[in-house]
């Protein structure tokens, strides 16, 4: 009799775990041709929590101002001097200074050969009211001399730093110079006289195609000779200058 109860108690016992086991497992699906097989569940990435050790998340590069292009713009300024004269009927020499206003146009092209190195071309077209007196006795009361226009082409050469580059130039400086006895009826001698220049500036980025830049620049123009128009003369003539001016340019190509 106690056998009997004790296999009847395991039955039971069995009996009872069997729902639950069947509870526990997935149901089994039998896909059939006209079944879509199951979806498989979603694989969860490990979630990384940084510590004070970790190294922050690394960010995107981020991309540099472009420097190549070319630009057209407007500038002005003001130039100041000294014009060295000899005058030979009296035979004396001497040194006075010439100064006075620059407003110009500018062409220019840069090329970002190697970041941060720009390599540019420039060149510029000023009106000019650069003047002074020369006062030698053959000349009383005074010869002027003027300066109506300047130009200059020549070489830049920029180390960008990102949207500014500071730059130094050299290259050729043209200019009108002309001279005459103030008031006299001898009229005007002049020449269109090749120099030099060079010099160094900054140029930056304001918004979108539009920079602005501040310069300055050293020109010698070189000498010329003032005859009739100077007393009979003949007097020689140097003018030489320095310029400060600022600019605005517009890119007007991008590669």
């Amino acid at each position: 009799m106690r056998m009997l109860l004790i296999g009847t108690a395991a039955l039971v016992a069995i009996a009872a775990a069997g729902p639950a086991c069947a509870a526990d497992r997935e149901p089994v699906v039998v896909p059939d041709v006209f079944t879509a097989p199951p979806a498989f569940p979603a694989r969860r990435e490990p979630a990384v929590i940084p510590d004070v050790f970790a190294p922050p998340p690394a960010f995107p590069a981020v991309k540099l101002y472009d420097w190549t292009g070319a630009y057209v713009g407007i500038n002005a300024g003001g130039g100041f001097g000294r014009a060295p004269w000899t005058s030979t009927p009296d035979v004396t020499s001497g040194t006075s200074s010439v100064s006075g206003a620059l407003v110009g146009g500018t062409l220019g092209y840069n090329l970002q050969t190697r970041e941060p190195l720009v390599l540019g071309l420039e060149a510029d077209l000023a009106w000019s009211s650069i003047r002074g007196t020369v006062p030698p006795f053959s000349c009383a009361p005074n010869c002027e001399v003027n300066e109506p226009w300047l130009a200059t082409a020549r070489l830049r050469f920029g180390y960008a730093f990102d949207t500014i580059m500071p730059y130094a130039t050299v290259g050729v400086a043209i200019a009108r110079l002309t001279a005459d006895i103030t008031g006299g009826p001898f009229g005007t001698e002049g020449k269109n006289n090749l120099g030099w220049t060079a010099g160094a500036g900054v140029e930056f980025v304001l918004w979108g195609p539009w920079r602005a830049k501040v310069e300055y620049l050293y020109a010698d123009l070189n000498g010329f000779s003032c005859n009739v128009a100077c007393g009979g003369g003949p007097i020689s003539i140097n003018v030489q200058e320095s310029i400060i001016r600022a600019g605005l340019n517009y890119r007007i190509w991008v590669r």
